[in-house]
């Protein structure tokens, strides 16, 4: 079914142009005759056909028989779309020639692919191929229940041949079901396709499965929930691996899938091709997200066992850039509450590395700075609080969880610090006693506010004087210039109406203009 989907989707049938994909039919069955050597001589009196090997060893004598059988149905296509329009009769006996042609071809590939040694799907695909140009014929020749049964039968053998390649089959099945709904229509059946076609099911082709020893396999499925939401997993491999918890097998086998899927849905769509991608990035997702929590889960573990600060940072920045992948799998930042819960978790690990960060400050003598990261770190426990407020509990399927008791830890192990921070600059800047005594003398506590010691650590200080009050007066800037222009205009109360008269009575001029007399 792949051989022939490529070759329509490239070869003019992507724009519905059947002629040119009949002229690209001919030229390859020419082309095979050539290189499996079965062209006939320029003879007139000889015109037996060359007929294949007992055995066939190369595939290339079943794609000849598939060009064959394409070429005979583009050019009925070709004709059914000449007539779409007329009753031409002519083209119309032809038409149905050539689709029956076509059926002769497609059954001529199934009797090989039966007899000769090929897989079991390769069957499938050949009989539902076989069975849907039956169907075609049956349908032009308006036989409507034969017709209802050969595309149904097809259709079930396409489901059953093509399971790992889930986009041609779904193609495929919405290319039969408009046939099928209008023999129902025809028939006056009141059913629905999928009802017909369990019917079918358990009577016709179940029977005809078990002649041919082709008896459908239990396909491996597993229903999985994860954070509300189901889907299945259908390859087998990749079902045993998550079974065994190996998630970088896991991993391997979805990617493939993935790369699969998408190659196939870049050549052809169908009506459930996105609900099957959906369901391949649902696994994805649950996949990755188990591994890189492994990881994380491994490296607190670590975390342990260090013996210096620097280790255990290199640690949570390893914990943080798996954080990050999380977040970048498909539909977790749509997840609201997966969102919220690795929202709360960067933001805890993120305090705990800057934990991790003023102790090796501290271990450098450079007590400032690990004070401004402490700070960092109040600043980061504050917007996790705020984070698991949103939260309230984890979800049951979260391999990494933030517990309460936890939170309140590093609260204390940053309070601690702080406080050992402090006294550590304390020190620093007092080296014995009586130089302590000497800075804490002048400082004036009776004088000076708190405001104006912000910088420095007096202990003794009065917690009620902690600004001035009434504040000291400060000069301020000069009024402006446009200020003293506006004095010249403006009129008092205390002026007297003489004065004012006065004023008015003075001399006029050019000096007038700047209010002089």
């Amino acid at each position: 079914m792949s051989l022939i989907n490529s070759s329509r989707m490239t070869y003019g049938l992507r724009h519905q142009d059947y002629q040119r994909y009949r002229e690209y039919c001919t030229n390859r069955i020419h082309r095979l005759r050539q290189i499996l050597k079965l062209t006939q001589a320029n003879n007139k009196k000889v015109n037996a056909q060359k007929s294949f090997p007992q055995e066939i060893e190369d595939v290339r004598y079943l794609h000849l028989c598939i060009y064959e059988c394409e070429r005979a149905w583009s050019f009925a296509m070709e004709l059914k779309q000449e007539t779409s329009n007329s009753m031409d009769t002519r083209q119309r006996h032809h038409l149905v020639k050539r689709l029956k042609r076509a059926s002769q071809y497609a059954q001529k590939l199934y009797a090989l692919c039966e007899n000769q040694t090929v897989e079991s799907r390769t069957v499938l695909d050949a009989k539902a191929y076989a069975t849907l140009m039956k169907g075609y014929l049956l349908f032009e020749q308006q036989n409507w229940q034969e017709a209802l049964n050969q595309f149904i039968e097809s259709r079930f053998a396409q489901m059953n041949s093509n399971a790992e390649q889930e986009a041609l089959c779904y193609a495929a099945i919405d290319t039969i079901d408009p046939n099928v709904r209008f023999c129902v229509y025809k028939l006056g059946m009141n059913k629905e396709i999928e009802v017909i076609a369990k019917d079918f099911q358990s009577k016709e082709l179940e029977a005809q499965l078990s002649q041919m020893g082709q008896n459908k396999k239990e396909t491996v499925q597993k229903l999985m929930q994860w954070r509300d939401k189901q889907f299945t997993i259908k390859v087998e491999p990749l079902v045993n691996a998550i079974d065994r918890k190996d998630w970088t097998e896991a991993e391997k086998l979805i990617k493939k899938a993935l790369k699969e899927d998408k190659e196939a849905t870049a050549k052809i769509t169908s009506s459930k091709s996105a609900k099957a991608t959906e369901d391949l990035n649902n696994v994805f997702t649950f996949i990755e997200y188990n591994l890189f929590a492994s990881h994380i889960q491994r490296n607190l573990e670590a975390i342990k066992s260090v013996e210096k600060p620097q280790q255990a940072i290199k640690l949570y920045d390893d914990i943080l850039k798996n954080i990050e992948y999380i977040w970048d799998l498909p539909n977790v930042r749509d997840d609201i509450s997966l969102d919220n819960e690795l929202n709360a978790l960067s933001l805890y690990y993120k305090a705990c590395r800057c934990v991790q960060v003023a102790l090796t400050y501290i271990d450098l003598k450079k007590t400032l700075e690990s004070l401004a990261i402490y700070d960092r770190v109040q600043v980061y426990i504050v917007q996790t609080k705020q984070a698991l407020g949103q939260i309230r509990q984890f979800s049951q399927d979260a391999l990494l969880k933030i517990s309460e008791s936890e939170l309140n830890s590093l609260e204390n192990t940053v309070r601690s610090g702080i406080w050992k921070s402090r006294a550590a600059w304390f020190l620093e800047n007092g080296q014995n006693e009586e130089q302590v005594t000497e800075k804490m003398n002048q400082l004036n506590l009776d004088a000076d506010a708190l405001i104006h010691n912000l910088d420095s650590y007096p202990s003794g200080i009065n917690p009620n004087h902690l600004v001035d009050f009434p504040p000291k007066f400060e000069p301020v800037a000069c009024k402006p210039f446009y200020f003293d222009l506006a004095a010249n205009f403006v009129k008092y109360p205390e002026q007297s109406l003489a004065d004012r008269t006065e004023k008015n009575t003075g001399s006029s001029g050019f000096w007038n203009i700047f209010g002089r007399k």
